[in-house]
């Protein structure tokens, strides 16, 4: 039995998308004897047809982002953003390749101690900084 003019009715009717509409199997031949719009609301009621609920798009991640431009912003750099949190970022970042460099064998046990210990007090504040020393003490044979 082919409801598709069925459903399409009911999507008139009811002011929804064909693909809402969903029709109960047990309940096909009272839909297809349905003819008046009025029998189609009481098959509504008796839930013989259901209407899906609409499916909608988030939009928790452009709230994130929407008026956080250069014109907006009010209070110093330092007070979006603290200090610390900037200074913990990047040493975790610059460990994380130090790390990286020992494992892989391009710098020694004792080079790693001493660069651990420069980036602790502020010496080397780049990844790219770090690599250009760790590639001077290798060729150095530090």
């Amino acid at each position: 039995m082919n409801l598709k003019s069925k459903k399409e009715l009911v999507a008139r009717t009811l002011g929804v998308g064909v693909s809402r509409v969903k029709l109960m199997p047990e309940a096909a031949e009272r839909i297809s004897d349905a003819i008046t719009r009025d029998e189609i609301r009481s098959l509504v009621e008796q839930k013989a047809i259901i209407i899906l609920q609409k499916k909608g798009v988030s939009r928790s991640r452009v709230k994130k982002c929407k008026r956080s431009g250069p014109g907006s912003r009010k209070g110093s750099k330092g007070a979006r953003q603290g200090k610390k949190d900037l200074w913990v970022k990047k040493v975790r970042a610059l460990r994380r390749h130090l790390k990286y460099l020992l494992e892989h064998g391009i710098i020694s046990k004792e080079n790693y101690k001493k660069l651990y210990l420069w980036i602790k007090g502020g010496q080397i504040r780049t990844v790219k900084r770090l690599d250009e020393i760790a590639r001077e003490m290798g060729r150095r044979g530090e």
